[in-house]
This record gives structure tokens, sequence and C-alpha cells, in this order.
């Protein structure tokens, strides 16, 4: 590809804007989550105001987003440091002032009395007084013109300014090329009225139609655009990754079955899901067709028993298996699990996650690289280039929405020979799964085991919270354990959203500091550690713990009986259906109950129903499916989609399924994308970082 073509001006590294200093650099790297220019043009506005342009003062309503000019006629200094700078400014409407509670002398200097000036800012009305404190822009009355008429507002990291980030995407966007080589079907692009890409680009940041001048449009047709684009990428990223896999392997026939043998000494029958399971991943694992299978179970259906079977199965082979989870404390979680359940096996299973040390890591290294190890149970740590298997045979990837393709690639690569068994929890609407996972083999658990009873769900006002605290003192009384979910860690006024921190302060008064704990995504590793075995332990005095949706995956507290979910409102069904299973996972009753706040909308109400009459995660999802594709927007992230960057499956799922049949047109005549015809789809693979799997694949 030639690099001096205008179009990879978008692949520069944001270095490349003019007066960024480094620092500011770092932390636009992180918020838009890479250091490229088209990194930048992808972080998408959350919120779009039109501004009242040059209105009356007398018309304008309180915190108005207003463009006005006014003449400089007094500076009033504070007295001390605790007031501010006042500037009063005259217009033919009206007076008002400019506050300000932090200026700098530069300012000041061009502020001058008598200076005509134009203003862009919110304006607070009191009854003798019209202020607009820390206006966002000013500029000489004369070129009031080049103040945008909209106020484009990007979710934002701590350490940058909106105006800051929203110049230089204006900045980048009058470099842009006018045209590329079109990707899509020029009738697809017709037919949904569609821009071209950099046009797209350019609207998403300046919307021109007034319904997309408000909070995240989703069908605003420049979004649609991208998120199709971003689709397909990832349909090629896929499909290639899948053929990738799918090569022939070596298996060795074996008198041997552990497998069996694990199944019989359990103290449980497993259902009939999971034995179906068993017999479909067992087939394959003993064919020289290399298995790439999804097994897609509900909460509590035992997705974990068919894992370890499948492992079992390649160590009688004398391979070794990788199990790839997202957090260290699932990771944790899973190693005393299988200890626990393979006591008598006489294998070595070891744990790697960030918190390994650097001597344990390197022995496990020379162990891995030995055969030795059996079974190892990591995080992202065992796709670094160092971790060499001596002969994998399977990966079991847990959680497996939580990793992108390029992360399959590189776990795939060090066992050319390995089956693949990819893990989920979170129910897919079944409408979406051949879209999503590219027609690949799916075991389904529905059902749950006969031990388990029904979780009640309850549902009522956050105002009523405390007409729980005789129950859950009960609960603590038979020693039974509590969640309590919060959507935030700190404070969000803007939102009116219960945090962690809030609610701990609360909770101390009533049930005791001692026995209450924190749990955060902020929070180190081995202190999440401490909290959740403190927690998992009966004897433990901890009772009550208040945590985000960290614990949303995979934990598992046999003695927790209740989960309080605040703000209840503000989640996807499938989420809170993911929490839920957090409890009732033995044979106690167990109860969830969901806290709305003050935006209890219609069809937040009817949302909850939903979750309140039925246990079955996946018509749940379908439910959920149904309602945000009819335009709902939830405050928190849907989990269980795969994270993009533009695309939301929630109302983008109608291009899934056309983005996947394009993506199997493309590869039929060109699986490598080799040909000249396909430059274009590897540009396209390049904007949405899919160019190392593109590099992957071929070297392969």
């Amino acid at each position: 590809m030639n690099k001096n073509n205008p179009h990879y001006f978008i692949f520069e590294p944001l270095t490349t804007l003019s007066r960024i200093a480094s620092s500011i650099n770092t932390y636009l790297s992180k918020l838009v989550g890479g250091n490229r220019i088209i990194n930048l043009l992808l972080h998408q506005p959350y919120r779009i105001e039109k501004v009242n342009f040059l209105p009356k003062l007398s018309e304008v309503q309180d915190q108005e987003l207003i463009i006005i000019s006014g003449k400089i006629e007094n500076h009033l200094k504070p007295k001390n440091s605790r007031q501010p700078y006042k500037i009063n400014c005259y217009n033919p409407s009206g007076y008002f002032n400019l506050v300000f509670f932090k200026i700098f002398p530069s300012q000041i200097d061009k502020l001058k009395i008598g200076n005509e000036i134009a203003i862009l800012g919110r304006i607070s009305k009191n009854l003798n007084d019209n202020q607009i404190t820390h206006p966002i822009e000013i500029v000489e009355a004369k070129n009031i013109d080049q103040i945008s008429k909209i106020n484009v507002i990007y979710p934002l990291s701590e350490k940058i300014a909106n105006k800051f980030l929203a110049n230089k995407i204006k900045e980048i966007l009058k470099k842009l090329p006018n045209s590329c080589e079109e990707w899509i079907d020029k009738e697809f692009v017709k037919k949904n009225s569609l821009p071209s890409f950099y046009d797209a680009l350019r609207k998403i940041h300046n919307p021109t139609d007034d319904n997309d001048l408000k909070t995240y449009n989703p069908n605003n047709i420049a979004r649609k655009r991208l998120a199709f684009d971003e689709l397909l990428s990832w349909q090629l990223a896929v499909l290639m990754a899948k053929n990738r896999a799918q090569k022939n392997k070596i298996f060795i026939t074996t008198q041997q079955n552990f497998g069996e043998k694990f199944i019989a000494s359990l103290p449980f029958k497993p259902t009939d899901g999971q034995l179906k399971a068993i017999e479909e991943i067992n087939h394959e694992i003993f064919s020289n067709k290399k298995m790439i299978r999804l097994l897609q179970g509900d909460v509590g259906s035992g997705k974990t028993i068919v894992a370890i079977f499948s492992a079992l199965q390649n160590i009688v082979q004398q391979k070794q298996a990788c199990i790839l989870v997202p957090t260290t404390v699932l990771a944790t979680q899973h190693f005393t699990y299988f200890c626990k359940l393979l006591n008598d096996f006489n294998l070595n299973i070891t744990l790697l996650t960030s918190a390994t040390t650097k001597k344990n890591k390197s022995q496990l290294i020379n162990d891995l690289s030995n055969g030795k190890i059996n079974i190892l149970i990591s995080t992202h740590s065992c796709l670094e280039d160092d971790i060499i298997f001596k002969n994998l045979g399977i990966i079991v990837i847990d959680e497996q929405h939580r990793f992108g393709v390029l992360q399959r690639l590189k776990i795939i690569n060090k066992g050319p020979n390995a089956d693949l068994l990819l893990m989920s929890a979170t129910p897919i609407p079944r409408s979406l799964m051949m879209g999503l996972y590219g027609d690949m083999d799916i075991s389904i658990l529905s059902e749950k085991p006969k031990n388990r009873q029904k979780i009640e769900t309850l549902i009522m006002s956050m105002k009523k919270c405390h007409d729980l605290f005789d129950g859950i003192k009960r609960a603590i009384d038979k020693n039974e354990k509590i969640y309590w979910i919060c959507p935030a860690i700190d404070e969000n006024e803007e939102q009116n959203l219960i945090s962690v921190n809030q609610k701990f302060l609360e909770l101390s008064q009533v049930f005791g500091a001692k026995n209450i704990a924190l749990l955060h995504g902020k929070m180190k590793d081995k202190d999440k550690e401490k909290i959740m075995s403190d927690f998992a332990d009966d004897y433990n005095d901890l009772k009550i713990l208040i945590a985000t949706t960290v614990i949303e995956v995979g934990i598992d507290v046999p003695s927790a009986t209740v989960i309080v979910i605040e703000n209840a409102e503000q989640f996807g069904l499938a989420q809170l259906h993911q929490l839920r299973g957090r409890v009732g996972r033995s044979e106690k009753k167990s109860f969830c109950i969901l806290l709305y706040g003050e935006k209890y909308s219609k069809k937040s109400q009817q949302r909850l129903e939903i979750l309140r009459e039925s246990n079955d995660g996946f018509f749940i999802a379908e439910e959920d499916l149904k309602m945000r594709g009819s335009g709902e927007i939830i405050g928190t992230k849907q989990s269980g989609f795969p994270e993009f960057r533009i695309a939301d499956l929630n109302f983008d799922h109608s291009y899934l399924n056309i983005a996947h049949k394009n993506a199997q047109i493309i590869l039929n005549s060109d699986p490598k994308l080799e040909l000249e015809s396909s430059r274009k789809y590897k540009f396209l693979l390049k904007v949405f970082n899919y160019d190392e799997c593109l590099s992957i694949i071929n070297s392969g």
C-alpha cells in the first residue's frame, strides 16, 4: 500500500497534529483508544446542542446555550481569592456579566473596556443579573460567524477540555480527502441513502439534521454508515480468522478416557444439555477436523464442567489446555474450581495473571514449554510472545465477547493444532448468533441444575430502599451474603446515578463498616481478589459487597442469596439477567431486588416486568433486542455483544447479517485479500484496526 497516498493521512499518529504537547497526546491516545488520527475521528460525540444565536436576553431560558454580542463596560475585580472576577457587558437587550473563577492576565488584556465581543456560553438567569460563567468561546464581534452554531460534546477523560478536543477534530476534518474507493455495494448505499465514508466522518461531528441535534441519535445516517463499515470490517476479520483456524489437525486414539472418569466422579448428574454438548465436543476432539465451537449457556447452566471435560480429553492425548478468561478475579476462581474437581487426576494446573511474580513466571514459562503444565488458566497475560506451549491441544475462551479477533488469533497461533471452544454466559438472541459468530458450530445449555430454585425478582422505588434493611438483617443472621450493585463508582450528578462510595457510607451506618466492602474496576487486582475471597468465605464477617457491574461475570458465591440493583432502569435486560445470576447458586431461596430511580419511564417499567416474569435468558435477550430496536436508549453499557467503536447491535442488528453475507462473498473470491481489487478492503480493515489480523493470517 502506498503510504504517500493522501488517504493514509488518517492513519498518521496524533503527534502529527500541530501544537499538541507529548503529555496531551498521551491523554488523547488513551481517550480515543489509540494513537492514530482515525481513532480521533471515530470518537463520536454523545450530545450535540443547537445554540440560540443572538437572542434577546429577556427571551432566553436559564442555562440555555447562546451566542450573544456585547460591549465591555467595566471590570469588577474580586476583593479576595474566593470571589470571582467579573466583566460587565452591555447588549441592546440588557446587561450581562462574564464570570471567571480563574482568569489569566493574557485573557484580561484581550478583554479591554470598550471592546466589542461575541460570546458562546451558558447563561444563568437571576432576578437582578444575567451571568455567563467561564464562556466556552470569546471572539471579536466582527468575527462572530467563526463561532459554531452547534456545541459538540464528547466523552472525555478528566485531563482534556471539550473545546480543545473539538478544535483538534475540526482541524483534521479540514484536511480529509473528498473521497476514497467505495467498499460498500453501490445499490445498498443508494437504497439506504448513505453518505460516503469521508462525508460520514464529517457529519457525525457536524450534523445538519435537527433530529441529530440531541443526545445520541442511533438513526443518525452518518453513524449508520460508519456502523456498517465497522461491521463489515469485523466480519471480514472474523471469517478470515475462522478460515485460518479451520485446518486439519493430528489426534491420537487412546484407550484412556479422563473425560468419562471425570463425569463419573461428579457428585451430581449433568443436565441433558451438558451431556449433549459433551458428546458433540468429544466427537470433534477425536477427529482430524479442528473444532471451533461456541458454548452458549445461560447463567448457572454448567459451562465450566463442559470446559473441564474438553481439557481432559486433550490431556489424555498428551496435549495441553489453555483456559483464557477476561479478569484476574475470574481466573483465580476458575483455578480454585479446576483444582478442587480434578484433585484426584494428578495434573499440573497453573495460574498466570498480571499479578504473577517474575520468578514464578520464569518457572512457568520453562514448565509450559517442556510440557510439564497440563492446564494453564490465564488472563490476557498468556497472549505475550514469551508464553510458548509444547503441544497446545485446546483453547477455551470464557466470556469470549470480552476478547477481540486479534487476541483470538494470537492464542490460536500458539497452538496451530489446537481446538477452540468459545464460551459465553450472556444469552445472545438467536436471531444474531449466526451473523455474530461466522456460522460456527453452536452448543446451547438452557437447563439449570436440579437443586436450583427460581430467583424471586422484586421491583421497587429507590426511595423505599430502607424497607429492605430488615430483610437483609435476617439474611445476615442466617449467614447469607448480599450483593448491592450501583451503576457508578463516584457521584454522577448529571445522570443522578447512585455510586458505590455513596452507598458504602450509607450502609455502613446501618450494618457496620466491618460487614461491608467495596469492589469496582479501578481497584488493584490483588485488592479485588482479597475482597472476593473474603466475601466467598462463609466464616468471614464480610456480608455485604457493594460493587459496580465488575461482578456481573462468573463470580460464584453459593451463600449469596440477595442482590440489590440500584438505578435498575439504567441497565439493559441482558445485563440485569447476568447480575441476577450472581445469586441462586445453591438450594437456598434467593432474591433479586430492582430499585428504580427518577428516570423510570413506561418503557423502563415494561423492561423490568419482563425480567420479573422470566428467568429464561434467551427469551430475555430477544425481548431486550426488540425494545432497543424500537429506539430505547439505555444509560449503561449493554453486556454480551462485542465492543465496537461505532456500531451498536441494539440498533444495527439488521446491518449485521448484510455485512456477514457481503464478507462471505468477498472472501469466497479472495480468501486472503491478496488481489489488487481487494485493496479497498485492506484499507477498511486498517480503519478499524484489523490490519494486524490480516498480517497474522497471511503469515500462516
